[in-house]
């Protein structure tokens, strides 16, 4: 539910975003899928650029079936048009100020569907920075109380970062980001908050650097009371700003007092029967394990966290078997515990396992364990923690980027 607050609180004034200056970015909205359906909230045209550019006109509504074959595209409208390219791309852009749909889902901004590999095809926005944080932030901290506005423009140039430090990152550079949680969740024009909208125009064009570069502004939910340096939950090079950190909000020794203490995620407990257990590791192991798995697995005899990192994560958990014995490194640990409940991964790698055996075999495994995501850089609950506790973006930005400096977007991007 949406916090309340007094009438208009938190609402930018009309007009303030024609006011901004917004550099474009290229969100991939599908890569390598079959087919897609497109429309508008208004009348919209399609430039087919494949050879010579030729033009078409579609009324509101109209929905335009784009498939992947392998010659190309082929693509129909329920008007009754047709299309067909063999390289090239088609350009979909409204004609006035409307929303485009894309398989039920509204964007701002155009939209761009190429072939991909034979048989599919890539769909891509093409959008402002701002108006794409729009459809990020509410899905990445959630619909906050006006009371917690500097959490939420924290996360506006944390996201603004991440998307500028990513450009050209995805598909060989077709796109600079996804529009999942492999990057940053973007849900479009209808998912749009007053506070967030707020948040993203007092920070608008702000990003964090270091050593004059986007730097790479990582987030999370829920670190449980310390973050993560990167080196220690991917294998990726160590930055001088991403690095373990107590989140204390007192005593920052001790983690029952970290910022984010009031998630409902801070402390947790999962556990699986010995056939579960066994079902993941038959499952799961072969693309988690940092070597290579021989089959059959055979049953389950062991599974021990034999290192952790600094922050106290799992840095190396082994999976011993009757055809051998595993390691799988990292945050990795979460895509093979998958939660019996959900079937989503674990929340953190941070955790402790009582291991049951009998006969030999693996019969009942119990986590504990704290926090929520991967824990580096920005904690959410930290970050909201602190704002309530009356501290500026600037310094939560700070605490859990320490080193880094704002830089409007447009010097360094």
């Amino acid at each position: 539910a949406r916090p309340e607050g007094p009438p208009g609180a938190g609402r930018p004034p009309d007009g303030a975003w024609d006011a901004l200056t917004d550099q474009p970015i290229r969100v991939g909205l599908a890569a390598s899928v079959e087919s897609v359906v497109v429309s508008a909230r208004g009348a919209f045209s399609l430039t087919v650029y494949s050879g010579a550019a030729r033009r078409l006109q579609a009324s509101s509504g109209e929905e335009w079936t784009f498939v992947g074959t392998d010659a190309g595209i082929t693509a129909r409208s329920s008007g009754g048009q047709s299309l067909e390219l063999a390289q090239g791309t088609v350009r979909l852009r409204p004609e006035a100020p409307a929303a485009m749909v894309v398989n039920g889902v509204a964007y701002r901004g155009e939209i761009e569907v190429y072939p991909a590999a034979p048989g599919s095809l890539t769909v891509v926005n093409v959008v402002g920075m701002e108006a794409y944080l729009r459809g990020v932030v509410p899905g990445e901290i959630g619909a906050r109380s006006p009371a917690e506005i500097e959490a939420v423009k924290a996360q506006a140039v944390a996201a603004r970062t991440y998307a500028a430090a990513s450009s050209g990152g995805r598909a060989a550079g077709d796109f600079d980001v996804l529009a999942t949680i492999a990057d940053q969740l973007y849900q479009g024009a209808d998912f749009e908050d007053p506070v967030c909208d707020r948040a993203i125009l007092e920070t608008a064009g702000l990003i964090l650097t270091f050593a004059g570069r986007p730097a790479h502004t990582y987030f999370h939910s829920t670190c449980g009371g310390r973050t993560a340096a990167r080196h220690e939950v991917w294998e990726l090079g160590e930055l001088p700003y991403l690095r373990s950190l107590p989140d204390g909000g007192g005593r920052a020794s001790r983690p029952d007092d970290a910022w984010c203490r009031s998630s409902p995620s801070f402390t947790w407990t999962v556990s699986w029967t010995g056939d579960e257990v066994a079902r993941l590791v038959r499952g799961q192991l072969p693309a988690v394990a940092s070597t290579p798995v021989r089959e059959p697995i055979g049953d389950i005899v062991g599974l021990a966290a034999t290192e952790r990192s600094p922050s106290g994560r799992v840095r190396w958990l082994e999976v011993r078997t009757t055809s051998g014995t595993y390691r799988v490194f990292g945050d990795r640990v979460r895509w093979l515990l998958l939660r019996p409940d959900t079937g989503g991964i674990l929340r953190s790698a941070w955790f402790d396992l009582d291991v049951k055996t009998s006969g030999g075999r693996v019969v009942r495994v119990t986590a504990r364990g704290r926090g929520n995501g991967h824990g580096v850089g920005m904690c959410q609950h930290g970050a909201l923690g602190q704002a309530r506790a009356g501290r500026s973006c600037e310094e939560i930005l700070a605490h859990y980027y320490p080193g880094t400096a704002l830089a409007r977007l447009r010097d360094v991007w």
